[in-house]
Formats: C-alpha cells, sequence, structure tokens
C-alpha cells in the first residue's frame, strides 16, 4: 500500500492547492462589494443556500458526513451521505457526488467568510480531505488498480493530508489524526501522507 499512500499524499497536495487558490480567488471577489454590504450579504447567503440545496452534506461543519466514512461497513451505509440530495436513490451517482462535495465545500466555505459569516479553514480542510482520502480509497478499488485499500483508514489519512497542507504544517495533521484514531497505528501512513502533501503544495506555494 505504499504506492497508494505517496499517490494519495500527491492528491491531498493538489487538493491544498486548490483550497488555497479557490478560498483566495472567491473571496477577492466578496471584497470588491465592500462598500456593498447587503449586496455581499445576498449574494453569499444565495450562493450558499443553493450549495446546501444541492449538496446537503455541506450544511454545517460536516462531521456527520465523515463519521458515515470513518463507521461505514457497507455501500448503504455510504450512500446515507446523498440522504436529502436530487442524487438520493441513484446509487451509480456515488463517487461524483462524491467528488462535487468535495470541490463545492471550498465555495461554500468562501461564501461564509466572505458574505461576513465567519467560516474558517480548520474544519473545512479536514471535511475537503475526508472525503478527498474516502475518494481516492474508492475509485482506486473500484479500479482494481491494487490491493485493496480500506476507505476508513483513507478517509483519515486524507484528513491529514490536506490540512497538513493547507496549514503548511505536517506534524499538526500527523498528530491531530493520531489522537482521533486512539492509537498510532496508522503512524507512518500519516507521516508519509502529511509530507508528501507538503512537500506538493509547497511547490507552488512557498
Amino acid at each position: 500500500r505504499v504506492p497508494a499512500t505517496i499517490l494519495l499524499g500527491v492528491f491531498c497536495g493538489v487538493m491544498s492547492l486548490y483550497f488555497m487558490r479557490m478560498m483566495n480567488f472567491c473571496e477577492n471577489r466578496f471584497s470588491k462589494m465592500r462598500e456593498h454590504p447587503y449586496a455581499k450579504l445576498i449574494t453569499g447567503g444565495l450562493l450558499l443556500s443553493s450549495l446546501i440545496f444541492l449538496f446537503p452534506s455541506l450544511y454545517g461543519e460536516g462531521y456527520n458526513s465523515i463519521a458515515i466514512f470513518i463507521n461505514g461497513q457497507t455501500e448503504a451505509d455510504w450512500h446515507q451521505v446523498m440522504d436529502g440530495s436530487l442524487f438520493y436513490g441513484h446509487s451509480e451517482l456515488f463517487v461524483g457526488y462524491i467528488a462535487l462535495v468535495m470541490l463545492t465545500k471550498i465555495i461554500a466555505t468562501s461564501s461564509t467568510n466572505g458574505a461576513g459569516g465567519c467560516g474558517g479553514t480548520f474544519a473545512p480542510s479536514l471535511f475537503v480531505g475526508g472525503f478527498a482520502g474516502f475518494l481516492f480509497a474508492r475509485v482506486w478499488n473500484m479500479e482494481k488498480i491494487g490491493t485493496y485499500l480500506p476507505e476508513k483508514n483513507f478517509t483519515l489519512l486524507g484528513m491529514a493530508g490536506v490540512m497538513a497542507g493547507v496549514m503548511h504544517a505536517p506534524l499538526t495533521g500527523i498528530f491531530l489524526i493520531a489522537e482521533i484514531t486512539g492509537g498510532y497505528a496508522l503512524f507512518v501512513p500519516l507521516i508519509v501522507v502529511s509530507v508528501v502533501s507538503v512537500m506538493v503544495i509547497s511547490i507552488f506555494e512557498p
């Protein structure tokens, strides 16, 4: 599983770059509306509510969705993340739903921050990382690229990788997720994913 772990680190680094660039782009757009606070508020509210309508998983901090990935055992368990969405009942769209939620979470967070709310970056980076790790393992297993990858473990590794990349803090990602898991069984993979992620994003964001 070493190649898969390294590739996940690269993927997390790319997602961290997307996270930072999209966050800056959206917030710069909102900053140009500072002279029109009500327009900024309405724009942010409409954008955020539209995204939540399409992808209910974006509502709140998103820990419920992450818990489904970590604790789920079957397809039916994982498909609970689509409950309440237009994708509900379409299991063939599951991977696409995960990818879209992962990509739009940054826009939802930026809309919250840009419109005057407080969304932060810590929880969203964990959310995006969890979805990225699950998506990576899911696609890997679907395509039967190599040995089976446990989605639960890769969800946790993804959380560490994206958070480490966004914050340029590999040790924070490693030890935070190690504490969440209640042990150090994933310690070496956490190191690999977090360090590779930071190495990748440092090429573009020193």
